[in-house]
């Protein structure tokens, strides 16, 4: 008798065990954007926002993402640390509950008709729970930019910046919608200035609530960028798209940001027409855009151009992007004058025939971009300046496993420009060094401008400790610029470090430091961020 209590008792925990197993679904890498890695499930059931996802390094799993919206298939998360490649394998823990077997006298089909209500209830609860908490997600930052240097001439300042962004779509269920993302960034020694234009602290780069009106016309008010017309910038006011089959119409009223402080100005009133159509062929995507845009200034006309985009990835491992823009009106000795003048045109293209290797290029047309806000040194100014224009070509290769290596290339002449700008570089990363177990990167890059030549030589080291809880990096480069017009020579050695520390699933802190020296010069760079998501 006490053998058979001892079995039923090992059945009934075994039983419970397995009840409650913890089992792992895989994933891959699917697409890569700016904010969003993108992660593709044959289905995401037990996936949650803010779970950790993994991936796998010598049969240990390390977290690399965290979740931040869910769809039925797909998953957009953050990357903890070090970027991830495209494709690579990912992999989810979740709960699966074992069905428990009921009996009962009451007749089998009022069994199964209970079973399925209580199911169907159920499921729509653990929905209803997921999608309030997809519908609302946020992100809030402090950051410190400390600047030193023992040059008498240059002052030690601080720099404090925060930022707070929110998405909130169908608040409480309904047809609104609203978005934001703020930044207040001030010198603590010159918080006296704000008082004047506190619009040169305060950059509100996006906030725009939006209405539904069904599922083919919505409404949006206020200060967002239409990914229809990415190249028009943000715009402050009414937009209004409706679609009607593989077309989407839109409208738009209202006026362009201030150009000293991103402020809200009136005066550039603005509106413009749009019209983009989607087509769908195998696997790939097609979307094209044509619009109609008058910008005023003042109460006179601006400018007025058509603007066209075009993107697809209808051909097998090709993706391509085109953008232009075509004057239609200027001023000639003050007189207006209707006149056809290409003024800005933009396009890239991907083609990846496997794994291991992949070709991009590009060519930038396009005006000039403003920079609001950044904390890049001189040298990495010049450099942006040099490469951001012109044609560019880059090849990628993954030779071996864990390794990684580019070489690009690019050209650029101007109507104002002496002679060509030319450049050229290459960079190879071994993602796990053997023994030990770090990434190590080495670039390079040979500048000849028209009025520099100079090379930039780097080299970086990343290693994760503690399951990916801590990251930290060392990176040194090498800074040789000489200026053509006063036969100057810019010599630097930039060493930097990098910290970054996952407190927990919805905050982290990250402490950067980078010194420049030159001769008996040198500039140094504390920068220390702590954020929470929501």
């Amino acid at each position: 008798m006490k053998k058979i209590y001892i079995i039923i008792l090992f059945l009934c925990l075994t039983d419970f065990s397995f009840s409650q197993k913890k089992e792992n679904i895989t994933g891959k890498i699917s697409y890569i954007s700016s904010q969003f890695t993108y992660v593709k499930f044959s289905s995401t059931n037990g996936i949650k926002v803010n779970d950790t996802l993994f991936v796998k390094r010598r049969k240990k799993y390390i977290p690399k993402l965290i979740v931040n919206s869910l769809s039925s298939h797909s998953a957009a998360a953050k990357v903890i640390g070090k970027n991830i490649k495209k494709g690579r394998t990912v992999y989810a823990f979740i709960k699966r509950t074992k069905n428990v077997l009921v009996t009962t006298n009451e007749p089998k089909d009022k069994l199964l008709k209970y079973n399925k209500a209580k199911n169907n209830k159920r499921s729509f609860r653990i929905k209803n729970r997921r999608t309030k908490r997809r519908n609302i997600r946020g992100k809030f930052s402090i950051s410190g930019y400390s600047n030193l240097t023992n040059i008498n001439t240059f002052t030690n300042y601080q720099n404090w910046r925060y930022s707070f962004s929110l998405e909130a779509n169908r608040i409480n269920n309904s047809r609104f919608s609203f978005s934001n993302y703020i930044v207040f960034r001030y010198r603590a020694d010159q918080w006296h200035l704000l008082s004047d234009n506190i619009g040169k602290a305060l950059k509100v780069y996006e906030l725009a609530s939006r209405y539904d009106f069904n599922k083919r016309t919505k409404l949006l008010f206020g200060r967002k960028i239409n990914r229809n017309l990415s190249n028009v910038g943000a715009i402050d006011g009414f937009q209004l798209e409706t679609k009607l089959n593989k077309f989407r119409l839109g409208g738009i009223i209202g006026s362009r940001p201030d150009y000293n402080d991103y402020g809200f100005n009136l005066k550039l009133f603005q509106f413009g027409a749009y019209v983009t159509r989607k087509d769908s062929l195998a696997k790939g995507v097609m979307r094209n855009t044509l619009s109609l845009f008058q910008q005023m200034n003042n109460g006179a006309t601006d400018r007025r151009f058509i603007y066209f985009q075009h993107s697809n990835d209808i051909l097998p491992k090709i993706s391509f992007f085109f953008s232009s823009e075509l004057d239609l009106f200027q001023k000639v000795n003050g007189k207006p004058l209707n006149s056809l003048r290409l003024t800005s045109i933009y396009f890239s293209a991907r083609y990846s025939p496997s794994r291991w290797i992949s070709f991009s290029s590009s060519y930038d047309a396009r005006k000039n971009v403003i920079y609001y806000e950044t904390f890049k040194n001189y040298a990495a100014r010049l450099l942006n300046e040099a490469l951001r224009q012109g044609f560019r070509f880059r090849i990628n290769l993954r030779p071996i496993r864990y390794v990684y290596a580019s070489i690009y290339s690019g050209y650029r002449f101007r109507e104002n420009d002496i002679k060509p700008t030319k450049n050229f570089g290459g960079s190879i990363t071994h993602s796990r060094v053997p023994y030990l177990n770090v990434s190590a990167n080495i670039n390079f890059i040979n500048l000849n401008t028209n009025y520099l030549n100079g090379n930039v030589l780097g080299f970086r080291l990343t290693k994760s400790f503690m399951n990916g809880i801590l990251t930290t990096s060392i990176n040194y480069k090498n800074v040789n610029y000489k200026f053509l017009s006063n036969k100057n020579i810019l010599l630097q050695n930039i060493f930097s470090t990098d910290f970054y520390l996952r407190i927990s699933r919805t905050i982290s802190l990250s402490v950067s430091f980078e010194g420049t020296y030159r001769e008996k010069e040198s500039y140094s760079n504390i920068y220390l961020n702590l954020t929470t998501r929501f």
